[in-house]
């Protein structure tokens, strides 16, 4: 008897294998190691633009005329 319940393990063990190998061929992109290459790669090509973006003056506001409250008499 020991040997059938080793024998369905095995192959239970065997099937959550083939269906997790199955769910990353389907889903790449949950791939944690993907995840953080691509993640990073666009973190260094936002500093790289960041860094290389010339520096402007700041443009002054324009004063927005104030309005008076109604007043009701």
């Amino acid at each position: 008897m020991p040997n059938q319940h080793t024998d369905a393990e095995a192959k239970l063990q065997k099937l959550g294998e083939r269906l997790r190998a199955g769910f990353a061929k389907q889903h790449p992109a949950q791939n944690l190691d993907a995840v953080r290459g691509a993640v990073r790669e666009q973190y260094e090509q936002e500093q790289k633009a960041k860094r290389e973006k010339p520096i402007t003056p700041p443009t002054p506001k324009k004063e927005r005329a104030r309005e008076e409250p109604d007043q009701e008499k």
